[in-house]
Parts: structure tokens; C-alpha cells; sequence
């Protein structure tokens, strides 16, 4: 279970069906949601003026749409990038978005901070698949699994 998620998305239907989701499967313990980029920098800057800056105190995964008003997912990477990353390095994102336009997702995927892009709604398999990547990028390993045979092959 994550101890922190932060929902970055203007969908007010995604946002309660994502933290529905989480809640039901346990997945984090505090989620917080807001509806654009704007709005997560003065979250991430909140926490820096109550002087929250240990890892328990900040989100561990940013669950993060490209597509919103204000300010959109990609302007808010690159200023997350430049101004907070040093100060929060164990922040990741996932990039969740129906609809991602193919420069998008090499731009995004390039960055160090996120972990996956994925084009589908929050679902448990999402989930599931969002803690399989965090955990292996926690412990070092690429986000792609490496082939393996199955167990029970490799007894015989």
C-alpha cells in the first residue's frame, strides 16, 4: 500500500472513480486530488511552506493528465522537474490520459520521474501494474520485465 497519491486531473468523474478504486483495493492510505497543474504546484509548494519534505510527507506516486485547463501535465513536468524534483526525488509519476498524441509520449517518457504512460482509465489492473513498476523501479530494475521461463520449466 502507498502511504501518499496525488490525482492530478480535471475530471471530476475520473477523479472519484480513481479514488474510489484506490480506496476499495487499498492501494494508498491518503489520496489527494486536484484539477490542474496549477493547482499541484501550489500543492507541492504548500508542502514545502509547512516544511514537508521527508518522503512521508509527499506523494509517492503522481497519477498525472496531460489534457487540462490552466495548466496542462506537461507544463507541470517540466516546472516539477526544474523545481522540485531535487527537493522531492522519490516523487514518480504515471501518465494517465485517454488520449495521448505520440510527441507527447516520447517527450514524457524521456523524463526520469515517469514511469509509465498509460491510456487507459484507472482500473485494478492499472493499479496492479502501477505498483509492479514502482516497486521495481524502487529496487532498481527496468520498467520491462525481463522473459522468463516459467517455474515449473525451469526444474525440468
Amino acid at each position: 500500500m502507498f502511504k501518499k497519491v496525488l490525482i492530478v486531473n480535471d475530471d471530476e468523474i475520473t477523479q472519484f472513480v480513481s479514488i474510489r478504486l484506490m480506496q476499495k483495493t487499498k492501494f494508498a492510505s491518503d489520496i489527494a486530488c486536484v484539477s490542474n497543474g496549477a493547482q499541484a504546484l501550489a500543492w507541492f509548494d504548500a508542502l514545502l511552506k509547512q516544511g514537508k519534505a521527508f518522503p512521508g510527507d509527499v506523494p509517492e506516486l503522481v497519477f498525472l493528465d496531460l489534457h487540462m485547463p490552466v495548466m496542462d501535465g506537461m507544463e507541470f513536468l517540466e516546472i516539477f522537474s526544474a523545481k522540485y524534483a531535487y527537493i522531492y526525488p522519490s516523487v514518480r509519476f504515471v501518465i494517465l490520459s485517454a488520449s495521448i498524441d505520440p510527441q507527447d509520449t516520447i517527450t514524457v517518457e524521456q523524463n526520469p520521474l515517469v514511469m509509465d504512460v498509460i491510456r487507459h482509465p484507472v482500473s485494478y489492473e492499472v493499479l496492479e501494474l502501477v505498483k509492479q513498476l514502482y516497486y521495481r523501479s524502487q529496487i532498481g530494475l527496468s520498467h520491462t520485465p525481463p522473459q522468463v521461463a516459467p517455474w515449473n520449466q525451469l526444474i525440468a
